[in-house]
C-alpha cells in the first residue's frame, strides 16, 4: 500500500560499528555472521517522515571512503512504517547518503542528504531532511482562432402597420455582413400569432389571425455557431378586427322570420322577396342588411332546394348582408310539421315524413346537425364574408377561436365587425326549441349527438361573446350590438321552456354591467315586434330571467312572419347618446318600415 507522511521531515538514522576491519569491509554483500564481518562493519537505521506526500518508495545513495557505493531501493507499498536499517557498511568516517523520491501523482518531488561515521558492530542513528518540490500548477494554452465580422440588420418595416384581420401586409429587411462569411445571411421571422408566407425570406407577407398588437420578430445570421453572433430586430403591428376605426353615422336593415309560408306549399312570401330587397336597396342610406334568423316557418319542409332559392334572392341585396341561422331551418327539421319524423312508442324507430312516393320530404330526414351542416355550406361557403352583391369582411369564429376548444372552428356563422364604432356580435341560438333542448323528433330521450350539440354551441357562443366584449374594451367603441334568432324571453311556452337560455342571459348581462356603455340585441323568433329591457328589474318579462337589473340594456324584436314583410330601419350615430325611450338608446334610433305596395 502507498503510504502517506504525516511529517515535513524524513529522519535517517545510521548506526555504525567500531573501525576495526573498516578497510576489510567494503562491500554490503560481507558475511556478517563471520568474526572478521561483525568486527569490520556496522549498520545505519532509517526512518523517514514526509507530511502531505504519498511514496510508494525511496531511492537511496552511500558513498563512503575508499571509493565505497552502496544504493539501493526502500518499497514502502506495504509497510506502515518507514524506517529501515541498512547493514554492510565497512567502519570510517567521511560517509554520506543521498535519499530521492517520486509522489505517486507525479506533482512533487523529494531530496535529501547528510553525512555520517560508521562504527564496527554499532548501528548509527542519522537525522535526514528531505526537501520537496511540487510541480507548477499552471499550464499551457495554444489558441488557434479566425475573427467573424457578425451580420447586422440595417432597417425592419411594415407596410401598412395597421390591417384587418385575414389581410395580408408586406414586410421588408435589410441587413448586411461586411466580411460575406461564413455563410450567406439568412432570415428568421417569428410571431405569437399570425402567418408568413416565407418566414425564411427578406421581404415575406405576413397576415393577422387575432386582433391586437403582434410584434414580429426577424433573426439575421451569418452561418456562425455562436447564438449571440445573429442580429435581431422587430416591428410592431396592430391587427384589427373587420371595421375598426370607423366613425361615420350608418344606417342598418334589420329583419328576421322571412320568407314564411303557412304551409309547405305557400310560396307568397318567397315570392314577394325580390320586391322587399329592391325596397331596401331604393333606400340610399342603408349600408348593411341584417337577418336576425328563420327563413322559413315552422309549417315548411328543410330542403336543400329551398335554401338555395332563398339564398339566390340575397344576391340581389345590394349592400352586405349579415345572417344568422334560426331554429326553422336547422334545430326544429326533425319536427313532424316541418317534415321530419316522430317517435313510433310500439317500433321503437322514427316515422319519418314522405311523399306520396315514398321519399323522405326533408333533407337528411330533418336530422338537425346534418341540415346545419347544410346552410353552413350554402350561406357560409366563405368564412369570414357576408352575402350580399358587395361583399364585406367580417371576422368568423371559424377563423378566430380558442385552440383549446377546437369545436368552435365549425362555427363560422358565428362572427363580429364594427361598424360606427359600434361592436357587432352573432350567436347562434336558436328559439322556440329550449335552446335545441327539446328531445328530436319526441323521442323519449335525448341521443348523444343532441347532448353533443348542444354542449358544443353553448359553449362557442359563450366563448364568442367573451371574446366579443374583450374586443370591444380593446377597442374603446361605444356600443356593442349583439344579434341572435331566439327570444330568450318568450313567454309562450313558460318558464320551463327558458330554462336552457339561462347560461346567455347571465353571460350578457354579466358583460354588459363591466362595459358600462350602451348593448343592444336584436333578435326574432316571437315575430311580434318588441322594443324593451327586460333585463331590468321594473320590465314585464323580468321575471322569465329574474335576478338581474341591467340599465344600460335594451332589446329589439324583429317583427316577422306576416305580409306584408317590414324591416326595421336602425340608424347609428357614435356621436349621439340619446335617452332609453321605444325608439332610441344611446347611439341608436329605429322605426318600422313597410314597403310601398
Amino acid at each position: 500500500m502507498a503510504r502517506r507522511f504525516t511529517s515535513i521531515f524524513l529522519a535517517k538514522t545510521l548506526l555504525v560499528g567500531s573501525a576495526a576491519g573498516l578497510a576489510a569491509c567494503a562491500s554490503a554483500d560481507i558475511d556478517s555472521g563471520s568474526a572478521q564481518g561483525e568486527a569490520a562493519v556496522g549498520e545505519v537505521g532509517l526512518n523517514l517522515n514526509v507530511g502531505g506526500v504519498t511514496l510508494n518508495s525511496v531511492n537511496y545513495v552511500i558513498s563512503g571512503p575508499s571509493g565505497f557505493s552502496k544504493t539501493g531501493t526502500l518499497e514502502l507499498g506495504k509497510s506502515t512504517t518507514l524506517s529501515a536499517t541498512i547493514g554492510g557498511l565497512p567502519a570510517g568516517t567521511g560517509y554520506s547518503i543521498t535519499v530521492t523520491s517520486t509522489a505517486t501523482d507525479g506533482s512533487t518531488t523529494c531530496t535529501g542528504s547528510t553525512t555520517f561515521s560508521v562504527s564496527a558492530r554499532t548501528t548509527t542513528a542519522i537525522n535526514l531532511h528531505l526537501i520537496c518540490k511540487e510541480l507548477p500548477r499552471t499550464g499551457t494554452l495554444v489558441v488557434n482562432g479566425s475573427v467573424n465580422v457578425c451580420p447586422t440588420i440595417d432597417g425592419v418595416s411594415a407596410m401598412p402597420s395597421e390591417v384587418v384581420i385575414g389581410n395580408p401586409l408586406a414586410l421588408s429587411a435589410s441587413a448586411h455582413d461586411s466580411d460575406r462569411g461564413p455563410s450567406p445571411l439568412a432570415y428568421h421571422w417569428s410571431a405569437s400569432s399570425g402567418s408568413f408566407t416565407d418566414a425564411s425570406a427578406a421581404n415575406p407577407s405576413f397576415t393577422c389571425t387575432v386582433p391586437g398588437s403582434v410584434t414580429l420578430s426577424l433573426s439575421v445570421s451569418d452561418g456562425d455557431a455562436d447564438p449571440n453572433c445573429a442580429s435581431s430586430s422587430s416591428v410592431t403591428v396592430n391587427c384589427s378586427i373587420p371595421g375598426a376605426r370607423s366613425r361615420a353615422p350608418s344606417t342598418l336593415a334589420v329583419y328576421g322570420d322571412a320568407p314564411y309560408g303557412t304551409t309547405p306549399t305557400d310560396t307568397a312570401q318567397l315570392m314577394a322577396t325580390a320586391a322587399f330587397i329592391n325596397a331596401i336597396n331604393a333606400d340610399p342610406n342603408v349600408s348593411l342588411v341584417l337577418h336576425v334568423g328563420d327563413i322559413h316557418s315552422g309549417k315548411q319542409y328543410c330542403t336543400e332546394a329551398y335554401d338555395r332559392t332563398v339564398f339566390d334572392l340575397w344576391k340581389a341585396f345590394q349592400d352586405p348582408l349579415v345572417y344568422t341561422p334560426g331554429d326553422n331551418e336547422w334545430a326544429d327539421c326533425n319536427k313532424i310539421g316541418e317534415g321530419g319524423g316522430l317517435y313510433n312508442a310500439k317500433t321503437l324507430q322514427i316515422d319519418y315524413v314522405r311523399d306520396a312516393g315514398g321519399t323522405a320530404v326533408d333533407y337528411a330526414n330533418g336530422d338537425p346537425l346534418a341540415n346545419l351542416a347544410l346552410i353552413r355550406s350554402i350561406f357560409f361557403a366563405q368564412p369570414g364574408m357576408t352575402l350580399g352583391n358587395q361583399k364585406q369582411q367580417v371576422l368568423s369564429q371559424a377563423e378566430f377561436n380558442d385552440p383549446t376548444h377546437p369545436a368552435d372552428a365549425s362555427f363560422v356563422e358565428n362572427v363580429m365587425f364594427e361598424q360606427s364604432n359600434v361592436l357587432f356580435v352573432t350567436i347562434n341560438v336558436p328559439g322556440g326549441s329550449n335552446n335545441d333542448n327539446d328531445v328530436w323528433y319526441a323521442a323519449p330521450t335525448t341521443t348523444p349527438a343532441q347532448t353533443q350539440e348542444v354542449a358544443d354551441r353553448t359553449g362557442a357562443d359563450l366563448r364568442w361573446l367573451d371574446a366579443a366584449f374583450a374586443q370591444a374594451q380593446a377597442d374603446g367603441v361605444v356600443a356593442v350590438v349583439i344579434q341572435a334568432q331566439a327570444d330568450v324571453w318568450d313567454n309562450e311556452k313558460g318558464p320551463a321552456h327558458q330554462a336552457a337560455y339561462e347560461p346567455f342571459v347571465q353571460n350578457i348581462a354579466a358583460h354588459t354591467t363591466a362595459f358600462s356603455k350602451p348593448v343592444l340585441m336584436l333578435n326574432g323568433d316571437s315575430h311580434i315586434y318588441r322594443s324593451d329591457n327586460p333585463l331590468s328589474a321594473a320590465d314585464p318579462l323580468n321575471f322569465m330571467h329574474p335576478g338581474y337589473d341591467v340599465p344600460n340594456f335594451h332589446r329589439i324584436v324583429v317583427h316577422g312572419s306576416t305580409l306584408p314583410v317590414e324591416w326595421l330601419r336602425l340608424n347609428i350615430d357614435p356621436q349621439v347618446n340619446a335617452p332609453t325611450t321605444d325608439a332610441t338608446f344611446g347611439p341608436f334610433s329605429w322605426e318600422r318600415v313597410l314597403p310601398t305596395p
